[in-house]
């Protein structure tokens, strides 16, 4: 399903805090690192967008949020381990991805609702 993609403002934030990081390590690449970083972000939001069902449900469907639907993607940009999760919910009716958050899998996952 071809959908409309939105990022909450929280998704905006954790997009913006990850670009700082990676532009003060200098070392490590800088700015450039930050640009193909958002770069590869881009490209598999887009994919995302595109592909929204194709994705397993988040560990924290059915604790967050209770209702809501809320799946995830791993976003691996690098040749490492690691990755961050992107996590989302789809509306149907409006044909509409809303990203909720894009985090380091590292982190904790989300706290449940009322915690």
């Amino acid at each position: 399903m071809d959908c409309e993609l939105l990022l909450s403002s929280e998704a905006e934030r954790c997009v913006e805090d990850q670009m700082v990081w990676y532009e003060a390590d200098e070392a490590g690449g800088g700015a450039e690192l930050a640009d193909r970083w958002l770069d590869l972000l881009e490209t598999a939001l887009d994919t995302q967008r595109q592909h929204s069902e194709r994705y397993r449900f988040a560990p924290e469907n059915g604790r967050w949020l209770p209702g809501i639907s809320i799946r995830q993607m791993r976003f691996k940009p690098w040749k490492t381990p690691s990755a961050w999760r992107i996590l989302y919910v789809i509306d149907e009716g409006a044909a509409r991805v809303t990203v909720l958050q894009i985090r380091h899998e590292k982190r904790p996952l989300l706290p449940e609702a009322g915690r």
